[in-house]
């Protein structure tokens, strides 16, 4: 059973994909893994301004210390950061290492999608809409506590397109991602709405119901209990370290996050795991 298990986990499909690929496969995987670094640089445009409300097309890249214009060959996604030991060339002072970070995460999310689902390229378009959203939404509510209006919407556009690619029924919609993502949101809007805002933002109600879109039941159910638990967890540390106190806010929206992308990795294995209790 466990052995079973492993096989149907999406970590376990992706190495088993990969270790049979060719040579032309392989060329497109690299060239699929340099697109998606690239396309997570410009994420990092998305975390940094549109949660500012900065232009995000017109404007070019500056420093962020002595806000210079970067010239391309400081702009190379992974590379100019590891050749300049993330600094600013021109004041010395340190970048984040959110801007590799951000790029090889969007590389190897890519390639991932790529390996699973490029012989259905509709399916492959709504999951890169969703894991870019992903992306952008853990960094602005990390770094600003704001789920950006944008994002939200091209989660939704990618969800909707998943659905059409999987060529799902209304009834399915309906009942296996539509009444549970409402009933996520429905569970943060009381808590936010009774709580005054204290024990949750409003913004984790559309992250929730967003979750439920990609999950569904009873995915949401697992993704929901890993991001308390692991909110809990982290909460605690903070605490014992003094980093934060009993009074300190800490933004929720990463550990929902994470909580969704843990049940879509190994939820195989729960499911199976747990269908083997009952039998």
């Amino acid at each position: 059973m466990i052995t079973t298990a492993i096989r149907k986990s999406l970590f376990f499909k992706t190495s088993f994909i990969v270790l049979h690929y060719n040579r032309n496969m392989t060329f497109w995987v690299f060239i699929v893994f340099i697109l998606g670094c690239s396309i997570g640089s410009f994420l990092n445009v998305l975390i940094d301004r549109l949660p500012i409300g900065q232009d995000v097309t017109r404007s070019r890249s500056h420093c962020d210390h002595c806000k210079r214009t970067l010239s391309w060959y400081e702009l190379i996604p992974v590379v100019s950061w590891i050749i300049q030991l993330g600094k600013s060339r021109c004041c010395g002072k340190r970048f984040s290492i959110q801007y590799p970070f951000v790029e090889l995460i969007t590389g190897f999310v890519f390639v991932e999608l790529y390996v699973l689902f490029f012989s259905t390229p509709l399916l492959l378009i709504a999951y890169c809409c969703i894991s870019m959203a992903v992306i952008v939404l853990f960094g602005t509510d990390l770094k600003y506590e704001l789920f950006p209006t944008p994002l939200l919407l091209l989660w939704g556009f990618g969800a909707a397109l998943r659905f059409i690619a999987l060529q799902l029924s209304w009834i399915d919609v309906l009942y296996v991602y539509g009444i549970p993502s409402f009933s996520a949101g429905l569970f943060f809007f009381l808590l936010w709405f009774f709580s005054k805002g204290r024990a949750m933002g409003d913004g984790d109600m559309w992250l929730a119901i967003l979750i439920g879109l990609v999950t569904g039941y009873p995915g949401i159910i697992i993704a929901l209990y890993i991001a308390f638990l692991t909110g809990a967890v982290v909460g605690v540390i903070l605490i014992l370290s003094r980093v934060k106190t009993l009074k300190s806010h800490i933004s929720f929206g990463p550990f929902l996050l994470f909580g969704m992308v843990v049940e879509r990795c190994v939820g195989n294995m729960f499911y199976i795991w747990w269908n083997t209790l009952w039998l």
